[in-house]
């Protein structure tokens, strides 16, 4: 990190499936100012999704030239954070959730800036490391649980990015278990059935009807003693809680710290999967693992695709 570019701010950008995020970030302290969110349209065609995020970084930069007293109050980088495979150059190299053609190229053109792109789970991970629940910690593990399900492990401050940087995945690869009467395999992927997604999938497999809001109306309908919710959530933190205890098995980790929506609740769903991930830690000395929420919630992504711009040498 050179001299000067610490004493200016860091243009942020937090690219999620269901929001758009942008914002100034300070990397000494991790604030935000001209905070800006838009919807995520991640049913139009790429290009307009690109157009919008450009938008809403036009926006947050006119707001921060008319406060500006000096040059040093714009921002020198900017950096991205998106729900997609990013390699070690900062390439995007998966579209999981949407293509983002261009997405770099087109922010320096409009920006003027240099532009970092990073896996959202690793930027999240990178800002609490270094501003939220993760610090002062030698190593973590950060669940980031929502609309999809991924993981990123800390070590000293840093998020590891694995030999080509792909060391995010948790639960995207199919397992295979016997079933019942052992004449076969059942194979799934846990990600179809635990994340957000796909709990709301997986309501209405068995028969719940349209959830307006989402995996909320799953934990209200729980509260209210529906047995269907609470099964879909039960099963949901059971299948997710043993894969992060297996994490733990693994790692063994000094803390976990879960983000997302669902790892940031407080409801039926974080009872049940604490549950479940200290029931099945193998060493019981382990088991009391502290597990902590996200300290930064939803500005996680926007200060650490700031901090990725800072170290993306």
């Amino acid at each position: 990190m050179t001299p000067s570019l610490s004493r200016s701010p860091i243009l942020g950008i937090d690219v999620g499936a269901t929001k758009i995020a942008a914002g100034m970030v300070n990397p000494c302290t991790g604030e935000i100012c001209f905070l800006t969110r838009i919807p995520t349209r991640r049913h139009v065609a790429p290009g307009e999704i690109v157009s919008d995020i450009t938008a809403i970084v036009a926006q947050v930069m006119d707001a921060a030239r008319r406060d500006a007293h000096g040059p040093d109050d714009m921002p020198r980088a900017a950096g991205i954070a998106v729900p997609e495979l990013v390699d070690i150059t900062g390439q995007i190299r998966s579209a999981w959730n949407f293509p983002l053609p261009d997405l770099t190229r087109t922010i320096h053109e409009h920006t003027g800036l240099s532009v970092r792109l990073e896996s959202d789970v690793r930027a999240a991970a990178f800002a609490e490391a270094r501003f939220g629940s993760g610090q002062s910690c030698d190593s973590f593990a950060y669940f980031s649980l929502g609309s999809g399900i991924s993981y990123t492990l800390c070590l000293n401050g840093r998020p590891y990015r694995g030999t080509h940087g792909f060391a995010i995945h948790f639960a995207s690869s199919s397992l295979a278990v016997p079933t019942e009467d052992r004449s076969r395999l059942s194979i799934a992927i846990p990600e179809d059935f635990a994340s957000g997604l796909g709990m709301e999938r997986l309501w209405a497999a068995r028969g719940g009807e349209k959830l307006k809001e989402g995996v909320h109306t799953l934990e209200t309908l729980a509260a209210a003693g529906d047995s269907r919710a609470k099964g879909v959530i039960e099963d949901a933190a059971g299948m997710t809680g043993r894969l992060i205890a297996q994490a733990v098995n693994m790692l063994d980790p000094e803390k976990i710290v879960l983000g997302g929506g669902l790892g940031c609740s407080e409801g039926f769903y974080r009872q049940k999967l604490e549950e479940h991930v200290r029931a099945n830690i193998w060493e019981r000395s382990c088991a009391d693992i502290p597990i902590l929420i996200a300290g930064l919630g939803e500005q996680s992504g926007i200060i650490g695709a700031a901090l990725s711009a800072l170290a993306a040498d």
